[in-house]
């Protein structure tokens, strides 16, 4: 279970919706760029003569603004690439399951703090499992985990989720950033519009 195997089935199963999206994203920052190409040539016929200062400084308006735009659209790709990444990955949690998982099911269950539990909520394909390593009077189904489990103690106050579906949340915020590294190492970074003009 390592970020390479989520890293590699991300790439053969996802690469067609990312591509889109990338492409997508640039076709929109390209398109404003040449609206503003257009517009800095229409001003300055216009006004040549008698307003070079003033479409200087309209030019670097309308760079800044559409760099601002750029940088938003950019953003929101981000956050819709992201969206689609995560979902992906939940949905390759189960796959995970084939790799030696008897193996870090009993690593997951060592994880536990020491504590009498009252329950553990484990995939139902895994109670057998469950039992092997917890009374089986305390192991009960929860379809909703693809895999590891959540133990609660008999108040309820100590709750730990150690099921994959967790350890994926807790750690997207570090597994993101080095897919969009490399999304963008693959398809380059946009240059601004200011180098366009």
């Amino acid at each position: 279970m390592g970020l390479e195997k989520l890293l590699s089935t991300l790439k053969k199963n996802e690469q067609k919706q990312i591509d889109d999206i990338w492409q997508q994203a640039m076709a929109e920052a390209d398109s404003v760029r040449k609206e503003v190409a257009e517009a800095i040539v229409k001003i300055t016929e216009e006004y040549a003569d008698q307003l070079e200062s003033a479409c200087q400084k309209s030019t670097r308006n309308i760079f800044a603004e559409a760099e601002t735009e750029a940088r938003k659209r950019k953003l929101f790709s981000y956050q819709y690439l992201d969206e689609v990444l995560r979902t992906t990955a939940m949905k390759q949690l189960p796959k995970l399951r084939v790799i030696n998982y008897e193996s870090v099911f009993a690593q997951l269950v060592k994880e536990l703090p020491d504590c009498e539990w009252e329950k553990i909520l484990v995939n139902p394909a895994d109670m057998n499992l469950a039992a092997k390593l917890f009374n089986k009077n305390i192991v009960q189904p929860d379809k909703t985990i693809k895999a590891g489990l959540i133990a609660v103690n008999a108040d309820g106050k100590i709750i730990v989720d150690n099921t994959f579906e967790k350890r994926l949340e807790r750690k997207w915020s570090h597994i993101i950033p080095e897919l969009i590294n490399k999304i963008e190492k693959k398809y380059g970074e946009s240059e601004s519009a200011e180098k366009t003009g």
